[in-house]
């Protein structure tokens, strides 16, 4: 019994259909596998920077600001973009805080999750030891466990985008520079370091410093 010509092409079109989601397809839709549309919380992502036998997970380190952790070594990763657009979320922050106790800091070079390029190790302040690590390619930082309170009580208004920039690791370094020169002398005069202190405080603060200093250059000359 011979087919009409409306059932040949009803049965083309469902086998087209058919095909199409055979391939993972539909119609007016690309193909993505089994990608999920978003990553939930708890979703195993890439090696850790630190611990590559581990896997980051995707979390919340603050309320509303996602980022991606290891559960062996307790690290976290973080996207600058995420970041800065977290922050201008807050509004005005408090000022940064010098009560602060440095955390678990490693001294080892530590490898981008994403692109496998080497990161770049900054400073976070003069009064901790501790660095973060910069993915300048990806944009993503990598701080230790404990490193993210440390960011957040040291930085301040200034917050963890400004770590990266030149002038902040300027400020740093001259900053660990005054400390050091500050510890020498006071092992140098002992007891009598805090009477150049104020001495020093005293001439700088004098509105005729000038005429003082040159008075003290004729009798020390």
């Amino acid at each position: 019994m011979s087919r009409s010509k409306s059932t040949v092409c009803c049965e083309l079109r469902a086998a087209a259909k058919g095909k199409d989601k055979g391939n993972g397809t539909d119609r007016g839709t690309a193909n993505t596998g089994n990608r999920p549309d978003r990553i939930e919380r708890g979703t195993a992502m890439t090696a850790c920077p630190q611990c590559p036998q581990s896997s980051l997970r995707h979390t919340l380190v603050s309320d509303t600001l996602p980022g991606h952790t290891c559960a062996s070594c307790g690290g976290i990763l973080i996207s600058l973009v995420a970041y800065r657009r977290w922050r201008e979320t807050l509004g005005p922050v408090s000022e940064p805080s010098h009560n602060v106790h440095p955390a678990d800091d490693t001294d080892e070079i530590v490898t981008c999750s994403k692109c496998k390029g080497l990161m770049t190790k900054y400073r976070i302040s003069a009064e901790a030891p501790n660095r973060i690590d910069l993915c300048a390619s990806c944009e993503d930082v990598w701080l230790d466990q404990g490193e993210w309170d440390l960011v957040e009580a040291l930085a301040g208004s200034d917050h963890l985008a400004n770590i990266i920039t030149q002038p902040w690791q300027r400020r740093i370094r001259m900053e660990t520079e005054e400390h050091l020169e500050e510890t020498r002398l006071r092992d140098k005069f002992g007891d009598d370091y805090e009477r150049l202190s104020s001495f020093r405080e005293w001439y700088f603060e004098h509105p005729a410093r000038d005429e003082i200093l040159a008075y003290l250059l004729r009798r020390l000359g």
